[in-house]
């Protein structure tokens, strides 16, 4: 008799705790929908907020 069913349940408890990763997208379409725009500004604003902290 096999393991499987235990296995099975341990990845897929392992796979929840994780993140999951976004799919990869070249500059142009991250463009199109608005991504880069919001890295854009996400990273403004985490900028200026490091140098005060130090």
């Amino acid at each position: 008799m096999s393991n499987r069913s235990v296995w099975n349940v341990r990845r897929r408890h392992e796979w929840l705790a994780t993140p999951l990763k976004g799919k990869p997208l070249k500059k142009r379409k991250r463009l199109r929908i608005g991504l880069e725009q919001a890295n854009a500004r996400k990273s403004a604003k985490s900028a200026p907020a490091e140098p005060a902290a130090s």
